[in-house]
């Protein structure tokens, strides 16, 4: 039912390296879908770790001369104008000037009396009745639904960017999908 939630709790035992939790585990047994995304991550992980073993190769010995010769001949940027302390100083104090006015004309509220409490009715009206597996059941596509939105909306904004930089360097970049 929660599959969303199951997922999670696997993603962060593997990134932890911690066994699942029994009930998480109860789950990937009858959910074929949490299954095969803890077999999925589990061989993540297993190939992320099998390649941190590996010999990383060293840099050719001509790349560092190169890389040294580009930082030593580029002229380094002028630093940007930082707007201090001393240029914020007048506007801090002609705020505080201004709230202090504006509380000082301000008249003070009156303090309230609290009103006498009320009896209880002798009998509570009945709760309407409610669907609590049918709104359980709901909640999942309900907290996703904003964040399906916001991805297509990316996906939309980087095809129409692809397609505008394919059009200015002459090359389709992106699908028009």
């Amino acid at each position: 039912m929660f599959c969303f939630l199951q997922r999670w709790k696997i993603d962060r035992a593997l990134d932890e390296g911690d066994a699942l939790a029994p009930r998480t585990e109860a789950h990937v047994a009858h959910c074929a879908d949490c299954r095969h995304h803890h077999e999925q991550q589990r061989a993540i992980v297993n190939r992320l770790e099998q390649s941190a073993q590996l010999p990383v190769p060293d840099a050719p010995a001509f790349l560092r001369s190169r890389v040294m010769n580009a930082l030593r001949s580029e002229q380094s940027a002028p630093l940007p104008v930082r707007w201090g302390v001393a240029a914020w100083a007048p506007v801090a104090v002609v705020a505080a000037i201004a709230m202090v006015g504006i509380l000082q004309t301000d008249p003070q509220p009156k303090p309230r009396s609290n009103p006498p409490v009320a009896e209880a009715p002798a009998a509570l009206p009945a709760m309407p009745a409610m669907n609590l597996q049918a709104a359980l059941q709901k909640m999942p596509s309900q907290i996703a639904a904003p964040y399906d939105r916001e991805l297509q909306n990316l996906q939309s904004d980087l095809k129409s960017a692809g397609n505008f930089l394919g059009d200015i360097i002459g090359y389709k970049l992106a699908s028009s999908e």
